[in-house]
């Protein structure tokens, strides 16, 4: 793997593995009698999703949305559309949505909305990496991995260019 843009290590494996038994911890008393369905966001949220669903002690079931990104007709604006919607039926369901990083909010915003009219029982987020210092909107966060600025970072599902989602850690990119 050419290593020209993996910085300094922010986060290790280790570090990462052991936030992860204490969010599903943190999810397994709090869905302890019930059977929530967790959502994840493709591509950035399929390590995280994965490690934490094998944590989990609770039955849950997985599904996944893709969402794109295109310019507005007027061309000045992007805009958020699915790309690949759910499988299961979220309907007086507990929904968990999976994501990798949240920054602004706009994008998760989007998801809820998107969401709430399938007719779930509770809609929640479990963010990897939380960066309450972009953020635009509130969102329902209830479990959040980590907290970030606003550096670019790699690894654990996060990417540049499409590489370096396989890193097991989190690392400052480097130009």
């Amino acid at each position: 793997m050419n290593n020209e843009h993996i910085g300094e290590i922010i986060y290790s494996e280790k570090e990462i593995q052991k936030r992860i038994e204490e969010i599903a911890q943190l999810i397994n008393k709090d869905y302890k009698f019930k059977e929530p369905i967790l959502i994840g966001i493709f591509k950035g949220s399929i390590y995280f999703l994965s490690d934490l669903s094998r944590e989990l002690e609770i039955q849950h079931n997985i599904d996944f949305l893709s969402i794109g990104r295109f310019k507005s007709t007027e061309g000045t604006k992007e805009k958020i559309k699915i790309t690949k919607d759910l499988d299961l039926s979220i309907k007086n369901r507990d929904v968990i949505v999976v994501e990798d990083i949240i920054r602004t909010g706009l994008t998760h915003s989007y998801i809820v909305k998107y969401l709430e009219p399938k007719r779930p029982n509770s809609i929640n987020l479990c963010v990897f990496l939380n960066s309450k210092v972009q953020r635009l909107v509130e969102l329902p966060i209830k479990y959040s991995g980590f907290e970030i600025d606003n550096k670019f970072v790699i690894g654990y599902g996060l990417d540049y260019e499409e590489k370096y989602r396989n890193l097991p850690y989190i690392a400052n990119f480097r130009q």
